[in-house]
């Protein structure tokens, strides 16, 4: 019977690959891609079953394989971290019913119900897992991957406050770095490892020096080629300009004499005032309970977005590595730190960290998109020569291609919660996402 359907399914992947797209309209097309993503998801999760059922059966012994896990990554030639993530999926499955129902509908793309999986099998939060069941099914249906998993990660570190501060801890003990050749070409290859501070502020620098490099990539081509040049007529490959801004960081620091004083503060840190608070009161000694019910309205992060765990913030804070930036219950700005001139004349920092306090993100808002934070664009949601304020309220982030698409008729609309729906010329919104 089980082959016997695997080979219907075969026929029908081949009949699918033979259907005939010349003069497929658009929109239909991505309709299709879109469709046929949560039939992808739902095969998945059937496969999913086989491996549950392999489990429960110990069917593995049969080749003599010592656990699921070692089985099917034989039988499928996967990673060992796919074949752990499948076998912690089936294992999550009777601890998150509401969540096991919407994959195997379709409604949860595979890599989010991967990465519950994953929190779920932290034996430290289980008792919350009845709780967070329906929050987790509603979240993974509504975000997409990314949104999804910085959001799951903020639950678990507020679920399991002791044991995510470790693992911060624990990651800046484990630090290192070295530039290692290879005897038999010669090229170089550089290797570290940070804590979530540290690399915060070294991934800011870095992105400076890799936009600057484009700059001036952009500024040769307009030179040479006038303004109807292309990206991929640029002299260099977006690796080649990466490797070049890691070695003009370091040209630059070999230019600074040995005496002098660093920039500071190297990064800006966004957090509420009950969030500082409950680290300090926990760090004393205090027995705190953080609630996982209130992710949304807690922030650790730097203003580009990435998170950090506010116990590596209040370490930085107390020997002024950082500026804080502290928020109250309704995202107002309470506290700039000792570093005022951080807003003063500035829209553009306001209007990033607006969007870092809503459900918009500090990304482009066209769906998609994954233009560095660096990159972005503040514009005018309502155009100023219409009476748009240049005011948070009124701004949006988006790539250069993304911003222009106004000019062609594109809308983007802010919701209620934050988020946005960009809209068509004709005001249909762009086909939705799975």
């Amino acid at each position: 019977m089980l082959g016997t359907v695997i080979e219907e399914l075969a026929s029908t992947v081949d009949e699918l690959a033979t259907v005939e797209l010349t003069g497929i309209e658009p929109r239909e097309l991505l309709e299709g891609i879109r469709d046929l993503e949560v039939v992808r998801r739902r095969l998945d999760a059937a496969t999913d079953v086989l491996v549950e059922h392999c489990e429960a059966t110990a069917a593995f012994v049969e080749d003599g394989h010592k656990s699921t896990k070692s089985c099917i990554k034989h039988l499928g030639r996967l990673s060992g971290g796919e074949a752990l993530a499948r076998t912690q999926t089936v294992r999550a499955w009777k601890q998150l019913p509401t969540v096991t129902e919407a994959y195997r509908s379709g409604k949860i793309p595979t890599g989010c119900m991967r990465a519950v999986a994953r929190v779920a099998a932290n034996p430290r939060i289980r008792a919350l897992l009845e709780v967070a069941d329906p929050v987790f099914a509603e979240m993974a249906t509504e975000l997409g991957h990314d949104d999804f998993c910085a959001w799951l990660k903020d639950w678990e570190r507020l679920a399991d406050a002791d044991g995510a501060a470790h693992a911060a801890e624990r990651d800046h003990e484990r630090r290192g770095a070295r530039l290692v050749q290879n005897e038999i070409d010669g090229t170089w290859r550089l290797e570290s490892d940070h804590g979530d501070l540290q690399g915060a502020a070294m991934a800011d620098i870095f992105d400076a020096f890799v936009q600057a490099e484009l700059d001036a990539d952009v500024g040769w081509a307009k030179e040479h080629l006038g303004d109807g040049w292309t990206p991929d007529q640029l002299p260099r490959t977006p690796r080649q300009r990466r490797a070049d801004a890691l070695f003009a960081i370091f040209r630059r620091a070999m230019a600074q004499p040995a005496d002098a004083k660093n920039p500071e503060p190297l990064v800006s840190i966004v957090f509420g005032d009950d969030d500082l608070e409950t680290e300090v009161r926990r760090q004393c000694g205090d027995p705190v309970s953080a609630d996982p019910t209130r992710v949304e309205d807690t922030v650790c992060s730097t203003v580009s977005g990435h998170r950090i765990h506010p116990s590596s913030a209040l370490a930085a804070l107390m020997v002024g590595y950082i500026r804080r930036i502290v928020t109250d219950a309704d995202s107002n700005v309470i506290d700039l730190g000792r570093r005022r001139r951080f807003f003063t004349g500035s829209a553009r920092d306001a209007a990033f960290i607006q969007a870092l306090l809503q459900k918009s993100g500090t990304g482009c808002l066209f769906p998609g998109c994954d233009t560095p934070h660096r990159r972005l664009q503040v514009d005018h949601t309502r155009a100023y020569g219409t009476g748009g304020a240049t005011a948070p309220h009124n701004s949006d982030l988006s790539c250069g291609v993304h911003n222009r698409l106004k000019e062609h008729g594109f809308r983007p609309l802010r919701q209620p919660d934050g988020g946005w729906v960009v809209l068509r010329p004709d005001d249909t919104p762009v086909t939705p996402s799975a």
